[in-house]
């Protein structure tokens, strides 16, 4: 095709078809980067509650059972308190100090903080900590510790409240709560 130009001479018509978006290139890098830090969020976000989700629950007995397996992972674990607990301190920070147990397994517990706020001897709890090798601070005050040379530490409690729509299979095995 020709055009006739104004002066009266004839120019070929460019017919190239010009592009429907911009290039690529000519994008803003300051998207790319926030595009980034969202899957870097949503990622973290994910494992973050992949992984609290993923701890594993045992009763007293079944802990103290896999203890060496256990080493320093973290679990949940329930249990009822004996009577008896010394407020002390460890590494510098409030602790209560005290003896869980299901049937006639116990283990020495040294949770990190306030107790929560139903915390009370024969109420069960559920706990979220590891093993450590040890002894904690204050377990002479104990009078059924079960000083073994190893404790929980925890620093998540939960009290188990008592609701109808539990069924009889779902209880603990009762512990010397009186005792």
């Amino acid at each position: 095709m020709v055009v006739v130009d104004d002066v009266g001479g004839v120019e070929p018509l460019d017919l190239t078809p010009e592009a429907s978006r911009p290039d690529r290139s000519a994008r803003r890098p300051w998207s790319v980067l926030a595009l980034v830090l969202v899957v870097v969020a949503v990622v973290f976000v994910l494992l973050r509650t992949l992984g609290d989700a993923s701890l594993f629950f045992y009763e007293v007995d079944e802990a103290v059972d896999r203890r060496v397996e256990l080493g320093d992972d973290r679990f949940r674990v329930v249990g009822t308190p004996k009577p008896g607990f010394v407020d002390t301190e460890l590494d510098g920070r409030a602790a209560v100090v005290f003896t869980l147990c299901v049937a006639e397994v116990s283990a020495d517990v040294a949770h990190m903080g306030d107790p929560a706020e139903l915390f009370q001897p024969g109420v069960p709890v559920v706990l979220q900590g590891a093993w450590v090798v040890g002894t904690p601070p204050g377990i002479g005050g104990l009078t059924s510790a079960a000083d073994d040379g190893w404790y929980l530490r925890t620093d998540h409690m939960v009290v188990k409240h008592d609701n109808d729509y539990r069924s009889d299979e779902a209880e603990l095995e009762t512990c010397g709560a009186g005792s």
